[in-house]
């Protein structure tokens, strides 16, 4: 066998949710494919963070906020320290604004909510595999309305015309999906305007992206 025939090794996920029932189903949907490895599922930060000492850090943690001891903000930047490489994703059932920038800001590379379902909360998942820091679309929306209040400042950076339309659809709060949909094109193009557009802004998250182009006006 080739290196390019051996098959992709799955990603390895730790989930930290103190619900056990959410847990359960939340690991069932992504073991149900071979994409993923759940290497460990935790109730609290606390046994995340030690976890973390004794094994292999996870390519992607899931952490929910409202866990009981640590609140999950505060074990952001502890675990970004303990696991430098590893995806951060944020799991809740909290959506206010205050809770959202203090989990961004601490360095969690995207935020789910609960209610948006496993299946849209799998794919979030798979676009963080991909370099694409998810984010819901009730989210998306409020970090784009938030941003776009301020003064927009001279644009010095250019994007193409169609990645400011692709980002402006993301800042609308679609989905890869939804707006490959709306631009009659593939998910994969999506994600090539994605990369171009973090490429040409320098950042790392959607969030970012909104938030920088905003700023200087380009959408």
């Amino acid at each position: 066998m080739t290196e390019s025939e051996k098959p992709t090794p799955p990603t390895r996920i730790c989930l930290i949710e103190d619900h056990a029932d959410f847990r359960e189903a939340l690991r069932e949907a992504l073991e149900s494919t071979d994409r993923f490895e759940i290497c460990a599922t935790l109730s609290n930060a606390e046994d995340a963070l030690e976890y973390l000492k004794d094994s292999a850090a996870p390519d992607v943690l899931i952490l929910d906020l409202g866990l009981p001891g640590m609140d999950g903000i505060d074990a952001i930047p502890l675990i970004r320290k303990a696991a430098p490489g590893t995806t951060v994703l944020v799991l809740t059932v909290f959506d206010n604004k205050a809770r959202v920038f203090q989990a961004l800001g601490a360095g969690a590379s995207g935020y789910l909510i609960k209610s948006d379902g496993l299946q849209a909360i799998v794919q979030g998942i798979v676009d963080a595999c991909h370099g694409i820091s998810p984010l819901s679309a009730e989210i998306a929306k409020m970090v784009f309305d938030t941003f776009s209040s301020f003064k927009p400042a001279s644009p010095e950076i250019e994007l193409s015309e169609r990645e400011a339309e692709v980002l402006k659809q993301l800042a609308d709060g679609l989905s890869r999906q939804e707006v490959a949909d709306v631009l009659f094109v593939s998910k994969h193009t999506v994600s090539t305007h994605i990369r171009n557009i973090y490429e040409k802004l320098q950042v790392h998250n959607v969030s970012g992206a909104i938030s920088k182009a905003s700023s200087m006006g380009i959408i």
